[in-house]
């Protein structure tokens, strides 16, 4: 142990720091160091490219490169409970640094509109084995009031039981649209109208595998939790449908930012879950490129699997197709080369 300098005696040292505290110093830290672990087993799980997709051009400008923002923290769930406090401290630190804002309440005007009406678009598949669900909803209704929202301008849809208590939100319009949307090849369907009720949608999905569509995150969260029959459009694994979907202009013009909820994730045998394919990471993703969060959240799913000792899914760089079509659609990257990953590991 160094004995500490004249300046640093016992009676002289400055106090431990408080929790928000350690927060940013931790989160400095990660982003200016090259991390070993999630960041570079990631890039080798992924890859800087998938076969068919063209390279950009060398004279074409750079495209700006969208952010994600992971935090960790084992702390947040050590077995099955939440711990709201610092849930709430990572949801405000999450927000800030996606953003670049001095607050959680400038972060959430950096992202939405003082007149939006938001909707949350939550997941009920195995939320009640995940049990995650209702912390994270009461955490962000609280956030986005104190913002300056009203719980009127607030819509949570697939909540279901997990509604906070008090919840004073908009109710969402479970009916669907009168009108046919045309995806394109994967053919054509309604959307729920609480999508008319809604200028703005923040995306809350469970990150897991998925027997058809290799995991289901971000994209499938929208394509197939807003649509009236789903159903329809598992074939081919999914794709084209999810990236068409996705990138239809209800969707597309609404999406203001997704906050992945990887508390507990499915990492086998997805999307439902049983108690064997389920692992506590404490882990958040922020982005408001859709692609983007669900590239870092595979890296993820093969990170704890090969914790527990399964094989990745999909072999070498390969990447789960909906994320190549959706790029190709203009709905964002999945080149790891091409996210700024900002890592917080707590």
């Amino acid at each position: 142990m160094i004995p500490p300098s004249a300046s640093q005696h016992p009676n002289n040292m400055p106090k431990p720091p408080s929790r928000r505290e350690f927060v940013r110093t931790a989160f400095r830290a990660a982003t200016g160091a090259a991390l070993i672990s999630p960041a570079r087993l990631l890039a080798a799980s992924i890859g800087s490219s998938a076969p068919g997709v063209a390279s950009r051009a060398v004279n074409a400008p750079p495209k700006p490169r969208p952010r994600v923002v992971r935090i960790t923290d084992s702390r947040l769930i050590p077995v099955r409970i939440v711990q709201r406090s610092l849930l709430k401290d990572h949801l405000a630190e999450g927000l800030r640094f996606l953003t670049g804002a001095a607050t959680e309440a400038d972060a959430w005007h950096r992202i939405l509109a003082p007149d939006d009406v938001v909707l949350i678009k939550f997941s009920r598949s195995a939320a009640r084995r995940i049990g995650t669900r209702p912390a994270l909803a009461a955490e962000m209704v609280d956030s986005l009031v104190r913002a300056g929202w009203g719980p009127e301008r607030i819509i949570l849809l697939e909540v279901g039981e997990d509604r906070p208590r008090h919840d004073k939100t908009r109710p969402p319009d479970l009916r669907w649209q009168g009108k046919v949307v045309d995806f394109g090849a994967s053919g054509r369907d309604s959307f729920i109208a609480a999508l008319d009720q809604a200028t703005a949608i923040i995306n809350v999905p469970f990150l897991k595998t998925h027997h058809l569509a290799t995991m289901t995150c971000c994209l499938k969260n929208l394509s197939h939790g807003l649509i009236r029959h789903p159903a329809r459009f598992h074939a081919n694994g999914c794709d084209p449908a999810i990236g068409e979907i996705v990138a239809s202009e209800p969707i597309r013009s609404r999406l203001k930012l997704n906050i992945v909820n990887g508390l507990r994730v499915v990492f086998d045998r997805g999307p439902e879950a049983g108690p064997k394919d389920l692992a506590s990471t404490g882990t958040l993703l922020f982005g408001r490129d859709p692609v983007a969060c669900d590239a870092v959240g595979y890296g993820i799913l093969n990170e704890v699997r090969s914790l527990h000792q399964r094989g990745p899914l999909l072999p070498g760089s390969r990447v789960p197709p909906q994320l190549v079509t959706a790029a190709r659609l203009g709905m964002g990257r999945f080149d790891m080369e091409a996210i700024d990953l900002q890592e917080l590991v707590a």
